[in-house]
This record gives C-alpha cells, structure tokens and sequence, in this order.
C-alpha cells in the first residue's frame, strides 16, 4: 500500500446558520493509505461521505445537490498527516 495526501472541494453542502439553510463549499484534505490513486480518490470521498458533520444532509427542494470533488491525490514515501478540518466558503444556489 501507498500513502496519498488526497485534496477534496466540496459544494452546496446545506448548514444552518442564523436560524437559514445555507449553501456552503468546503476544502479538505483526507490521508488515505491504498493500492492506487484512483482507490485513494474513493476512500477519501467515501470518508467525507460518512462523516457525522454531514448526518443531516439529504436531497432538499430547491437546493442544487451535493457534490464532492478530488481537486488533488499526491503519492508520498511517507504517512503526511493534513489538518483535517473544512474551510468552508459560502455558495448561492
């Protein structure tokens, strides 16, 4: 297995802010250990997917769908382990 440092962006991702429902994105990075970039990508979706943060989030009327992206997998000799925390930007629909 491999060390990969993989980069997410995340968008129209609802929270509730000030008593409203808004839209935001997010950054962050995921360390996955796995036998390809392409497994990396998955877990790392997979692992933002299954987060609790995210418990509360389902399809909405009106509101785009949420969606998450690999911007980056970066292969590494060894473990990098990234502040994983969200920063988060405010999206409109």
């Amino acid at each position: 297995m491999a060390h990969y440092v993989v980069r997410l962006r995340g968008e129209h991702f609802p929270l509730y802010d000030k008593n409203r429902w808004k839209l935001f994105g997010f950054y962050i990075a995921r360390n996955i250990n796995a036998d390809s970039a392409e497994e990396a990508e998955l877990e790392a979706v997979q692992s933002v997917q299954t987060d609790p943060v995210w418990a509360h989030v389902r399809p909405r009327p009106g509101f785009p769908t949420p969606r998450i992206y690999p911007e980056e997998v970066e292969q590494t000799d060894e473990p990098v382990f990234p502040e994983e925390e969200y920063e988060f930007f405010r999206m409109r629909k």
